[in-house]
């Protein structure tokens, strides 16, 4: 039996979604030169993320790098690829992801009350976020 944890934090991008973690303890961009908009892969050399999909995902990184460009590139990858994350967690949200997540229609969260997300959270666990109650609902894989 897998155990649920539940974690609270303060909502950014309003709405549901869930799906497989994808985690990291670094920054991380959507422009589309550091995550391609057609396939979502992250293709920034010696990250701990490259050639991976964060598409239909719950994405969970520090925050934000680069450019403005990458809350556009959040943008394109939800409406015209179908590329995007189904849900966002930073540590600590930037303008640039948190923007995209907002436009985009992404739920997303930071801030996390009981602790830095990469340490509760592990890749391959099933996320639920509702931004809308500020609840992440965490089931560990197996």
């Amino acid at each position: 039996m897998s155990e649920t944890i539940t974690l609270h934090g303060h909502p950014i991008s309003k709405g549901v979604g869930e799906g497989e973690a994808l985690v990291c303890d670094k920054p991380l961009s959507f422009i589309a030169v550091g995550i391609s908009n057609e396939e979502g892969i992250v293709r920034i050399d010696k990250h701990p993320l490259n050639g991976q999909s964060i598409a239909g995902k719950v994405l969970i990184y520090d925050t934000d790098i680069f450019s403005t460009g990458g809350a556009l590139s959040m943008y394109t990858k939800k409406t015209i690829y179908n590329t995007a994350p189904a849900a966002v967690i930073w540590r600590k949200a930037h303008n640039i992801g948190a923007g995209g997540t907002i436009y985009a229609g992404v739920p997303s969260m930071d801030k996390i009350e009981e602790g830095l997300p990469w340490n509760l959270i592990s890749t391959g666990d099933w996320v639920k976020v509702d931004s809308e109650q500020g609840i992440v609902e965490v089931t560990k894989k197996s």
